[in-house]
């Protein structure tokens, strides 16, 4: 859990840098995906998906980092420590905790099925290292729990959302 928390407060501090002065260059932290790999999985959770296009895939052990072309976008697909699907969306509040400080829920929350798996989305505001992010959550129970954080300085989801909503779609369980 603590390799998770490392690895969502470089996430985080990469997205709301690049979100708050996006006229400067930043460095990558991964070279740009290319149409032959933009088919990702993460095998612990039993999930596969296809990242639009110049989106990037980042796996650090049982952590995936995606994100936008310009970095302003981030999403984190983690495995929680919790076993069930119900666990996980009764600890989010705690997991959001240990990253995003002052966190304020202005999506309370919505349980449905996404591509047959149980799904539970949620989202909100808060800081990390003193500046505003949005955040939402995604909770998905394919083979394991997944866990799906994506972060972003205010306004920045919208100007993705339609890239968003397809690397959404394409999420699907691993057969």
């Amino acid at each position: 859990m603590k390799k998770l928390r490392i690895g969502l407060c470089l996430a985080l501090t990469s997205s709301v840098l690049v979100g708050v002065a996006s006229a400067k260059p930043v460095a990558k932290l991964s070279a740009p995906a290319t149409q032959e790999n933009r088919f990702f999985s993460h095998q612990g959770a039993g999930v596969q998906f296809e990242l639009p296009k110049g989106w990037k895939a980042k796996p650090d052990g049982e952590v995936v980092t995606v994100s936008s072309a310009d970095d302003s976008l981030q999403m984190v697909f983690y495995v929680p420590d919790e076993d069930t699907f119900d666990a996980a969306v009764k600890d989010l509040a705690n997991e959001l905790s240990k990253t995003v400080k002052n966190v304020k829920t202005t999506d309370k929350g919505t349980a449905d099925t996404h591509n047959g798996m149980p799904h539970f989305s949620q989202g909100g505001t808060g800081e990390v290292n003193g500046i505003t992010i949005e955040w939402s959550v995604d909770v998905l129970a394919a083979k394991k729990v997944v866990i799906i954080l994506t972060f972003a300085a205010p306004g920045i989801a919208e100007k993705h959302a339609a890239e968003a909503a397809k690397f959404i779609a394409s999420i699907k369980k691993i057969k």
